[in-house]
């Protein structure tokens, strides 16, 4: 599934630390001049799903600063299952092909899923996105997989479901967040279809790629200009080593927004350069 565009933003998966390092990020670019939600055509993968829906619906993306005391998180979801993960990196490790470990891994997470998991993860989802409405105007994609088969899905505004659910499906790491159901099937992280999930970009002039877990630049598979931001030394070090420890949230959240100066420098002469307001 491939989209022209003239520029396009392309958030990354990250768990829990790496959203709030992309909207303390994406908060302090705003601040400069430079917002990221400008782009033509915006690619959110688990936490980049996160962060990118409340990027185009307009949030103010100070709500992501500490959202146990804001009130935005809503009702947490399952902590992460170190067994559950073990044995997901088992089977995503063990050379199969694509679409067959996929289905392995979303095998272990249906067997491992209560009912009423999923919602509560929607719900949760829906109280950091602000919304339940796609945006309008620019092109959203959020990408997913279908836990049963292993087949990837890309979602837009088109396709149906509610924002809150695919960015749920989206960002559902088996282990660490149970499958969503849609459509009497279940859905389980974007990243699975193909990490970043660059490709679907493919076309554009420039992309501005997004990656808390990345510690080079992205390649420049199909786009004429790639611009990689990712955590700096310091914003590595505030991250910590286990992207779902919730008490490494707020770091992460003022690390983004402390890298945005040099983020912004990055960005000159590309699409995002933009004076300041």
């Amino acid at each position: 599934m491939m989209h022209s565009s003239d520029s396009a933003l392309v958030l990354g998966p990250g768990g829990p630390v790496g959203t709030a390092w992309m909207a303390g990020l994406a908060h302090g670019l705003r601040g400069l001049g430079v917002d990221l939600a400008g782009a033509d055509l915006v690619v959110g993968t688990s936490a980049g799903a996160i962060v990118g829906a409340a990027l185009l619906s307009g949030q103010d993306l100070a709500r992501f600063a500490d959202p146990a005391a804001g009130g935005v998180e809503g009702p947490r979801p399952p902590q992460a299952d170190p067994q559950l993960m073990s044995e997901v990196f088992a089977v995503l490790g063990a050379g199969l092909p694509p679409e067959e470990a996929r289905r392995g891994v979303g095998r272990i997470a249906l067997d491992a899923a209560g009912p009423e998991a999923g919602r509560a993860l929607v719900a949760s989802r829906r109280r950091l996105v602000g919304t339940d409405t796609w945006p309008a105007g620019r092109r959203l994609l959020i990408p997913a997989v279908e836990a049963e088969s292993g087949v990837p899905v890309v979602w837009d505004r088109d396709s149906g479901i509610p924002l809150a659910a695919a960015v749920a499906a989206s960002s559902a790491f088996p282990g660490a967040a149970p499958p969503v159901p849609f459509g009497g099937r279940h859905y389980i992280d974007g990243a699975l279809r193909a990490g970043t999930n660059l490709d679907l970009a493919t076309g554009a002039r420039t992309a501005v790629v997004v990656e808390p877990m990345a510690r080079e630049a992205a390649e420049a598979t199909g786009v004429e200009e790639v611009v990689s931001l990712f955590p700096d030394e310091a914003s590595v070090a505030a991250l910590g080593p286990d992207p779902s420890d919730l008490s490494a949230w707020v770091p992460a959240f003022r690390a983004g927004l402390r890298q945005a100066d040099t983020a912004r420098e990055q960005l000159a002469g590309t699409w995002g350069d933009q004076p300041p307001s």
